[in-house]
């Protein structure tokens, strides 16, 4: 049972009067508990995404249904009611907390706008129980952001946007700041969370290793389009497209003895001011033929659940179109 979907999502930035397309047509859906992964490279579209998927942003056009309700419909009243279920945890942890403000009060904050009900005792004693979840102590409550290590800080992150127990949570890098071990015990801490609770995650990421640990699903964007998407492990190790291959060359295997293939992109990434027309990869495209500038490529199915926009892939015939993939 999905738990979002997203229709035909476009976001058009008008910059020094030219738009810019940074969302083209993305469709996407999240299960219930389920984590779906959205990479690609700065500038792809996976954040402007993102916040689109929170309601943050209205898109240009589609649809973000929530749990069966159309975010775009909602009065600004109905959306602030519905945040309470939405909620996000950002990339750098120490920005995103007031340093002026107690821990304490940081996480106790979205329950004095979504349970105003609750007194001060009430806040403090849900407040503890979070903290203890995450893997912090009472005593936490009563420091300043600055007084604690990257780690507690994402932590303490993690308990804000879970204490009105929501049920889809945007992680946007949520580990990129951190070191390996400690990355590795926030994401241990998320998938248990995760399994206690039936949240579902958009995992946005350019983190290749992290997303292979955390994920279900991935969707792989480029120039606001997803090019490719499918199980995590399906594309990870058997990628279709060309631009997941560059992708994944360029990242370190984590398998003992394997190696990638390197799988070099020509020129640099072209200006996202204008609408493309043709594939987003044609001029970069290593394996380009004359029919993948003839027009724009939609996801095709190559796979049970494993989509592809490539013409080489939906033809089938490499031979016939220069190689194959």
């Amino acid at each position: 049972m999905s738990i979002m979907e997203l229709h035909d999502v476009n976001q058009v930035f008008r910059r020094g009067g030219k738009e810019v397309y940074a969302v083209n047509g993305v469709s996407l859906s999240v299960e219930k508990g389920e984590t779906v992964a959205v990479i690609g490279e700065s500038g792809s579209g996976k954040s402007t995404l993102g916040r689109i998927a929170l309601g943050l942003i209205t898109p240009t056009s589609g649809e973000v249904v929530f749990d069966g309700t159309n975010l775009g419909a909602l009065s600004k009243k109905d959306m602030r009611a519905m945040r309470s279920r939405l909620q996000v945890v950002f990339q750098e942890p120490y920005e995103s907390l007031n340093p002026r403000i107690k821990v304490g009060n940081i996480i106790a904050e979205p329950l004095l706008i979504h349970r105003p009900e609750l007194s001060r005792a009430q806040r403090m004693e849900k407040v503890v129980e979070i903290l203890e979840r995450v893997g912090l102590t009472a005593e936490h409550a009563d420091r300043l952001p600055r007084n604690l290590s990257g780690g507690q800080q994402q932590r303490i992150g993690i308990a804000r946007a879970i204490i009105t127990e929501p049920e889809l949570v945007v992680l946007d890098e949520p580990t990129s700041s951190l070191d390996v071990s400690v990355r590795a015990r926030v994401l241990d801490l998320l998938r248990d969370l995760q399994r206690e609770r039936d949240i579902s995650y958009v995992f946005i990421s350019h983190d290749l290793a992290t997303v292979g640990l955390i994920s279900d699903r991935v969707a792989v964007m480029y120039l606001g389009k997803v090019v490719e998407q499918g199980p995590t492990q399906e594309v990870l190790t058997n990628p279709r497209h060309p631009y997941t291959k560059a992708l994944l060359s360029a990242t370190l295997s984590t398998v003992v003895g394997q190696k990638r293939e390197h799988v070099p992109l020509r020129g640099e990434i072209p200006n996202p001011s204008k609408a493309p027309t043709k594939c987003v990869l044609s001029g970069r495209c290593p394996i380009e033929v004359p029919e993948c500038s003839s027009w724009p490529v939609s996801l095709l199915p190559v796979d049970e659940r494993h989509d592809v926009a490539c013409l080489l892939t939906e033809a089938r015939e490499p031979a016939e179109l220069g190689g194959p993939l």
